[in-house]
């Protein structure tokens, strides 16, 4: 019956390889010696029939133990990385007469498995960067909030800026227009009227140079509220920017967020287990 047995599997072992359409390995042993293998087409471990099993073999675990093992076997060991799955072979009472490997290459799956763990790990780093992006471009507008407020309030004060120099020009007007009712009446008083005479004339001097000085700043203002509304203009197309860039980072982030949790699924289903 041990022989029928390990017959049984001597016959099927061989095709085993070519019904699946996987690039396995395959090894029969007995309870000390190999009695069949067939490398893989990435993986061979150099054994030939006849050959004694070595302790450290996985098979001589299952036989011992009367149970089917899953191991993984590192790189270190045969040069490629493998799963070895190890079956043991029993007759009709139950007695372990010989066993069954199957070895298949996981150099492949580990490369897998490290690209996506990088392709996951630069998605971190881009996704962070991105949200530091983000944070400056929420600073940015912030600031550029804070100078429209100060620009409009500085054409707030220039146009109180503009109402006293009005008044200035109306007082320097009427100033002017009084001084030259005193020289007049000053004319008409003769003599008595010279000393009054000089006061007038040094009143429409004041009100002449109040109403130069105050037309020089009138100038001058419009020149800064002029400015002003250039950087209105400008603070406005700055804003515009910044608010395409920070809906930009936004479908960024959101195509990021996808692409990250596809390669931590691949990262996943690449994992040995």
């Amino acid at each position: 019956m041990k022989k029928d047995i390990l017959e049984a599997f001597l016959q099927v072992m061989p095709v085993l390889k070519d019904v699946l359409q996987e690039d396995i390995g395959v090894t029969v042993v007995d309870k000390t010696t190999y009695l069949y293998y067939r490398p893989s087409d990435t993986l061979d471990l150099r054994i030939n029939k006849g050959d004694n099993i070595p302790i450290g073999d996985p098979l001589h675990k299952t036989m011992k133990d009367g149970r089917i093992y899953s191991t993984i076997i590192s790189k270190e060991i045969h040069g490629v990385p493998f799963k070895a799955v190890t079956y043991p072979i029993k007759d009709s009472e139950g007695n372990v007469v010989g066993g069954v490997g199957i070895g298949k290459s996981l150099d492949q799956q580990f490369k897998v498995e490290e690209s996506a763990d990088s392709l996951f790990s630069s998605l971190e780093e881009t996704s962070a960067s991105i949200e530091e992006i983000s944070a400056e471009s929420e600073k940015l507008n912030n600031v550029i909030e804070d100078i429209v407020k100060t620009a409009k309030q500085t054409e707030n004060n220039i146009k109180e800026s503009n109402e006293i120099i009005n008044m200035i020009q109306n007082i320097a007007s009427q100033s002017n227009l009084l001084g030259l009712n005193a020289a007049i009446e000053a004319a008409r008083s003769g003599d008595q009227g010279k000393g009054f005479t000089v006061v007038a004339s040094e009143m429409r001097k004041l009100a002449q140079l109040s109403s130069e000085s105050s037309q020089k700043v009138s100038r001058v203002l419009s020149k800064i509220s002029k400015n002003i509304e250039q950087t209105f203009k400008t603070i406005n197309e700055a804003q515009s920017i910044s608010e395409g860039q920070a809906a930009t980072t936004e479908e960024i982030t959101s195509t990021l967020e996808e692409i990250t949790a596809s390669a931590q699924t691949m990262a996943d289903i690449a994992k040995v287990k």
